[in-house]
């Protein structure tokens, strides 16, 4: 059995809503062809792990002596007795796979972890989780791709505290009320407020500034839809499903996509999709062509969900989520029970790829460059 150690949790406000992401790809993957090694990111920064790990009552109770520490050096994980004071060799790990929504799990903290280590990591690395989890840099980096975005104006806490009035008084020439205010580096909605004059701009912006350092304000699209597409590597090809429907119009808040979902008897971590969307051929194709863009261009791995607002018969790139609520399993799956394969799949294209990656570094010559120079 190969082992694949699964990324959940995180510093980072979205640390629950990971935890269910976390728990429910283990579930499928556990089983005789993969063998799961669970790593829990605590909000301390800690890696920790436990054989009961997918008992969310854990995570509710913050029963947190049931867990133990662990660390990697290179591809092998230990276990730590600090009472004891004593190192316990837990596994050797063959592939793992990012579900840290948010903060620096999803940011690129644990692709940096599994490049270090040279782990095969079936999820985005550093360079494309770093720019994506910044909603301002991830509009510059479509701009250079060529795929449309909203209008929008980027402000920093420093300069906003010296200018915020100027700023305010241009948002409508410039964009025009009503506007949508975001905080940069935040997901599932976090943070986000509909304006639609210059008092609720002002609430809305210094809100966003209690939550990070940098606001992004949108042009809102009136009658806009939510549509998301998804690419991923598969068999050595670029697979992108078909645009669907994520939500209905306005603005959707962290409850709305998850507190409400689950009074409603919804798993808010789960499909939150209406259906397929019915896009006219043209549209459906550039979106479907925007996705594949971005994922081949910036050399994408693992799977990766792409937002869009769709309005006036044009597509507008919102986010790149590199890793997705239920690693957008939906968009490629019918059924639940298809998940189990695909994920499969991805380890080991993962797999297979970081093999034929190993074999150009050693007939260069490179590896063992490296290596001589550690010595």
């Amino acid at each position: 059995m190969r082992k694949v150690a699964v990324f959940f949790g995180g510093k980072s406000c979205e640390n629950e809503i990971s935890v269910l992401t976390g728990v429910f790809i283990m579930s499928l993957l556990d089983g005789e062809k993969w063998s799961v090694l669970p790593v829990y990111v605590h909000t301390d920064g800690g890696l920790y792990t436990s054989p009961k790990i997918k008992d969310l009552e854990i995570f509710k109770q913050k029963r947190w002596e049931e867990l133990q520490q662990i660390f990697f050096d290179g591809a092998t994980v230990y276990a730590m007795n600090k009472k004891k004071g004593k190192i316990k060799k837990l596994a050797k790990v063959d592939v793992a796979l990012n579900c840290c929504h948010g903060g620096l799990g999803e940011g690129g903290g644990v692709s940096a972890l599994m490049e270090w280590n040279e782990i095969p990591f079936a999820s985005p690395d550093l360079t494309s989780s770093g720019v994506f989890m910044d909603k301002a840099m991830t509009k510059l980096m479509m701009r250079g791709l060529g795929v449309p975005t909203v209008d929008h104006i980027r402000v920093n806490e420093a300069d906003y505290r010296k200018r915020g009035a100027f700023l305010l008084k241009n948002i409508d020439s410039r964009l025009k009320y009503p506007v949508v205010i975001k905080p940069a580096h935040l997901g599932s909605s976090i943070g986000i407020v509909l304006a639609k004059n210059e008092a609720e701009a002002k609430e809305g912006i210094e809100s966003a500034f209690e939550l990070d350092d940098r606001v992004v304000i949108e042009k809102y699209l009136e009658n806009k839809q939510d549509v998301n597409c998804a690419a991923c590597m598969l068999h050595g090809e670029i697979c992108v499903s078909e645009p669907e429907l994520a939500f209905g119009e306005g603005v959707y808040s962290f409850e709305e996509k998850y507190i409400k979902k689950k009074r409603d008897g919804e798993r808010g971590f789960m499909r939150k999709g209406g259906g397929r969307y019915a896009l006219n051929d043209d549209l459906r194709q550039k979106i479907r062509t925007y996705t594949k863009t971005v994922y081949k261009r910036m050399n994408m791995q693992g799977a990766v969900r792409m937002d869009f607002l769709v309005a006036d018969g044009k597509a507008y790139l919102c986010e790149v989520n590199t890793v997705p609520g239920s690693l957008a399993y939906y968009l490629f799956c019918e059924r639940i029970t298809d998940a189990k394969n695909f994920f499969g799949e991805l380890l080991e294209e993962t797999i297979e790829q970081a093999k034929n990656n190993r074999k150009k570094l050693l007939t260069t010559g490179i590896l063992n460059t490296v290596r001589l120079g550690r010595k």
